[in-house]
């Protein structure tokens, strides 16, 4: 879909969708920027900082979550969901020749945010793509990610509940030999002005996701039973006419 087509569809909506398009531009620019510029030795400080920088040089006003730029979680606390900062735990922890790292930015622009998730892969000090990793765990689960995201798009529907959805995904998930490290369950949220009316996909929530009507994430934090990585990809997309599209 077109940004002529998202901003005539919502306009006179409370879809900010201008600025929520703008920001996930800077959301994007951002995590393409860190995938240069991670390297062995650095803190989650050092990344933190970075983040909040180049989104700032790009037109970033506000962080819509925490009033925080970035989550940054990488070795062997990827697998780490909690409402609780997360820092304490990465005291002295720096990024290993060979790591795994997963940077969530939250850059907002008046009340349009931008949100997107990707896990780096480092091996012997340099960021290489997935598919050429050479740790099968964290190759399979990046595959897995690639395989929820097709689900995901596949099972959007004129009629299907953000619940029903959440249990389409948790099913699959498990039954391939993964589980959801997200401390609240869920797999991602709407877009809306204020963070706190956030409608999530998870459990319970019977509510039709194309009558509701606003642009959502898809974001699972998945890990393989017994296994050590905890990895994250998420997208923002709009369900329109039938039509799923990425913004």
């Amino acid at each position: 879909m077109s940004r002529e087509f998202l901003l005539d569809y919502y306009s006179g909506t409370s879809v900010n969708i201008e600025s929520i398009l703008k920001a996930q531009d800077i959301a994007r620019a951002c995590l393409d920027h860190m995938n240069g510029f991670l390297k062995p030795g650095m803190t989650r400080e050092d990344i933190h900082n970075e983040c909040g920088r180049f989104m700032k040089e790009k037109g970033a006003d506000n962080w819509w979550i925490h009033n925080d730029p970035a989550l940054i979680l990488f070795g062997s606390l990827s697998t780490y969901s909690a409402h609780e900062s997360p820092d304490p735990l990465f005291e002295g922890k720096t990024l290993q020749l060979n790591d795994l790292i997963t940077i969530d930015v939250a850059p907002g622009i008046g009340t349009g945010w931008g949100d997107m998730a990707r896990t780096f892969v480092m091996e012997n000090g340099k960021i290489v793509s997935w598919e050429k990793c050479q740790n099968e765990e964290i190759k399979e689960g990046m595959e897995m990610e690639m395989k929820l995201h097709e689900l995901f798009k596949e099972s959007l529907n004129d009629e299907i509940t953000f619940s029903e959805l959440h249990e389409i995904i948790d099913e699959y998930l498990q039954a391939n030999g993964y589980y959801n490290c997200d401390y609240h369950g869920n797999f991602g949220h709407t877009i809306e002005n204020d963070q706190k009316d956030r409608v999530t996909i998870d459990k319970g929530v019977d509510i039709v996701i194309a009558k509701y009507n606003k642009p959502l994430t898809f974001e699972p934090h998945i890990c393989k039973k017994d296994g050590k990585y905890g990895i994250k990809h998420e997208n923002m997309y709009v369900y329109i006419d039938k039509k799923i599209s990425e913004l």
